[in-house]
C-alpha cells in the first residue's frame, strides 16, 4: 500500500525534544541545588589552607607556623572546646599587648565553637587579631586543650595542650 506522502515520526521527534529539555532543565536544577550547600568554614581562606597543609604534611605531629601570613604575626593560639587560653598565654610568656587582643578575639569566637572544633587566632605585627574556626579539633587543639606561641618559637607539637609546647 503506497502512500503519497512520506511518513515522519513526529511523535518520536517531539518525545526526544521534550526529553532533552527535561535533561537540560534537570541539570540546571541539580547544579543550583548543590551550590546551595556551603560550609560554614572558610576553606578558601589562606590561613585555613595553611592549617590544612600542616595536617597533610609528612610530619603532622608538629606544626611550624613560621610562614603563617607570610611571617606577619606576633602571637598565636590554638584553643579547643573549653580550653584555657589565659593559662596558655601565661605559659608561653606572651606580652600583655597581643595577649589582650588574642583573649578578646577568642572570647568572641568561643560562643560558636563546638566539641569537635577549635579556634585558631593570631595577631599580626600591627596587633590586629584574626580568628578562624577549624572543624578538626582532633588534629590541632582537642577538647580542653589550649596552646599559644610567639614568633620567636613558631613550632608546636600537635595536637596541642599546655604541656605540649616545644
Amino acid at each position: 500500500m503506497a502512500r503519497g506522502k512520506p511518513e515522519y515520526p513526529i511523535p518520536w521527534i517531539a518525545t526526544y525534544f521534550l526529553a532533552g529539555l527535561a535533561l537540560i532543565a534537570g541539570s540546571f536544577v541539580i547544579v543550583w541545588y548543590v551550590s546551595q550547600f556551603s560550609s560554614e568554614f572558610d576553606y578558601g581562606d589562606p590561613d585555613m589552607k595553611f592549617l590544612e597543609r600542616i595536617v597533610l604534611s609528612p610530619t603532622p605531629r608538629q606544626g611550624d607556623f613560621s610562614g603563617l601570613n607570610g611571617g606577619n604575626w606576633r602571637a598565636l593560639c590554638l584553643v579547643g572546646w573549653k580550653g584555657d587560653p589565659g593559662g596558655a598565654l601565661k605559659a608561653a610568656k606572651i606580652p600583655d599587648v597581643p595577649s589582650g587582643a588574642l583573649l578578646k578575639a577568642i572570647e568572641r569566637a568561643a560562643t560558636d565553637i563546638v566539641r569537635s572544633e577549635f579556634i585558631f587566632v593570631y595577631t599580626d605585627n600591627s596587633g590586629t587579631p584574626k580568628t578562624l574556626r577549624h572543624p578538626h579539633g582532633f588534629a590541632f587543639a582537642q577538647q580542653g586543650d589550649a596552646a599559644c606561641i610567639s614568633r620567636s618559637q613558631p613550632v608546636l607539637r600537635l595536637p596541642v595542650g599546655l604541656r605540649d609546647t616545644l
